[in-house]
C-alpha cells in the first residue's frame, strides 16, 4: 500500500457516521495493470473505506472510456446496477476487471467483476472536451508505471 493509502485508510471508519470530510479519490486506485480497447485491469491498495472501493470501481471505468476517446472526454458515473453489498469491500486490495460491454456517443455500459464477485453493470456517461485532459493522462500512465 502506497503512503498516502495508509494515511487515508487510517483516517477512516467502516461504521456508520464516518468522516467524509477527508474523502480523497486520487487514493482509490493503486495501479492499472492492463488496458486494451475492451478492457481495463486494476488494483486498489489494502484498506480502503467501501466508498473508495466503490469510487474505485467506476475510476476503472472512467480511465478506460478517457484513454479510448484519447483524453478528450469528460467521464462521470451515471448508474450502478447489480452491486452486491459488501460491508467488508476494500479491507483488502481488490483486482477490478472492467469490460465494455456498449457505446453510445454519450455513454458506456462496463461489466466489472472484482475477485470473483458477480459482475455489476456501470454506466458512464462522457461528454467531448475541447482539447485533452492531460491531468487524466498523467494520472493514467503514472497508475500503468505502478504494475
Amino acid at each position: 500500500m502506497s503512503p498516502d493509502a495508509r494515511h487515508a485508510a487510517s483516517r477512516f471508519e467502516d461504521a456508520p457516521g464516518a468522516d467524509f470530510s477527508a474523502f480523497d479519490p486520487s487514493v482509490a486506485l493503486d495501479a492499472v495493470v492492463s488496458c486494451d480497447e475492451r478492457d481495463i485491469v486494476a488494483q486498489t491498495a489494502d484498506g480502503l473505506p467501501p466508498y473508495l472501493a466503490l469510487e474505485a470501481l467506476a475510476q476503472a471505468c472512467g480511465l478506460h472510456l478517457r484513454r479510448r476517446h484519447d483524453f478528450a472526454v469528460r467521464a462521470f458515473l451515471a448508474s450502478v446496477s447489480d452491486l452486491v453489498h459488501d460491508p467488508g469491500l476494500g479491507r483488502s486490495s481488490l483486482t477490478i476487471h472492467a469490460t465494455l460491454v456498449a457505446e453510445t456517443s454519450a455513454g458506456a455500459a462496463y461489466d466489472v467483476i472484482r475477485d470473483g464477485a458477480p459482475a455489476c453493470r456501470m454506466l458512464m456517461g462522457h461528454t467531448p472536451l475541447a482539447s485533452p485532459d492531460t491531468f487524466f493522462r498523467q494520472r493514467f500512465e503514472a497508475l500503468c508505471t505502478r504494475s
